[in-house]
């Protein structure tokens, strides 16, 4: 399972979009194209869908470079309308070499027309303007596609994009064991490969137990934080145990009596949700009175 820079298919993505389909993926309908080629020698099933999230974010992205390049260019307009005092005289094509990169270095350049006109001595008219067919054209046929590429071709097309979306809880899981306060894989303090792969099965061992109670957390309890939140709330909550002394006519032993602290209406709810409040200690406390 993997993907593919559309910028480098465009091909692929001319296809797809002759032939894009109504999918349900994940209770959503998504407009998909599937076909079974082969890439880099591979024998491969790729998946062309339009993700409309990554297309809003790119349209906007485009804006914001529209806007960053336009300031720059208004700039360059007043420079140019002035002829030059001192130094190397201005050329027209020396001007166009310098607008063609720099409209390149923030936008496609065929998105950005422009007209150059000499004024008296080497001073230009300079006007620019968006060329409106074009940026639609990004809007409607390139914007937001996605290209997923798989060997597992018995696999239907929702499953492919639904395991594509799944990459990102195992990105997650790497994340979280970074996070020096919460089952942290480092420091490790070992140095041998044995004792190396018995500490990270055992760090592993703890963010599943983590993912557990975070899971039943959200079911049982409606918790809506991380499960860093989560652990946090849980160390809040504190055992306690008191020490009954037995009465001064009799000999006998301490008397050891355990009970959870008062807790915050949250934490209260976390621990009679995941069942901390029904359970009951064993504590056993060795010593007696004696006169």
């Amino acid at each position: 399972m993997g993907a593919l820079s559309p910028h480098h298919h465009q091909e692929l993505i001319k296809e797809a979009n002759r032939n894009l389909e109504e999918t349900q993926v994940g209770g959503r309908n998504l407009s998909c194209y599937r076909t079974r080629t082969s890439i880099w020698g591979l024998d491969l099933t790729c998946v062309v869908y339009i993700s409309e999230k990554l297309r809003q974010d790119q349209i906007r992205g485009l804006e914001q470079d529209i806007k960053k390049l336009f300031g720059k260019l208004n700039k360059l307009k007043e420079k140019l309308k002035t002829p030059t005092k001192r130094g190397k005289k201005r050329t027209e094509s020396a001007i166009e070499k310098k607008l063609q990169s720099l409209i390149a270095s923030h936008v496609p350049c065929d998105l950005i027309r422009w007209e150059l006109k000499p004024l008296e001595q080497d001073a230009f008219s300079f006007s620019f303007w968006i060329d409106t067919r074009g940026f639609n054209r990004l809007q409607e046929e390139q914007f937001g596609r996605r290209i997923l590429i798989t060997n597992r071709h018995q696999w239907r097309t929702e499953e492919i994009i639904l395991a594509y979306w799944g990459q990102s809880r195992i990105e997650n899981a790497f994340k979280r064991m970074k996070n020096p306060f919460q089952v942290p894989f480092k420091p490790q303090y070992h140095w041998t490969d044995q004792e190396i792969k018995v500490h990270a099965f055992i760090c592993v061992i703890a963010f599943l137990l983590v993912m557990v109670i975070y899971k039943k957390a959200k079911e049982k309890c409606g918790f809506t934080g991380s499960p860093l939140s989560l652990l946090e709330k849980l160390y809040s909550i504190r055992l306690a145990t008191f020490i009954e002394a037995p009465s001064k006519k009799t000999k006998g032993r301490f008397k050891a009596t355990c009970c959870l602290e008062e807790m915050d209406p949250d934490v209260k709810i976390l621990a009679e949700g995941l069942g901390l409040t029904k359970v009951r200690p064993k504590i056993n406390i060795p010593f007696s009175v004696y006169n």
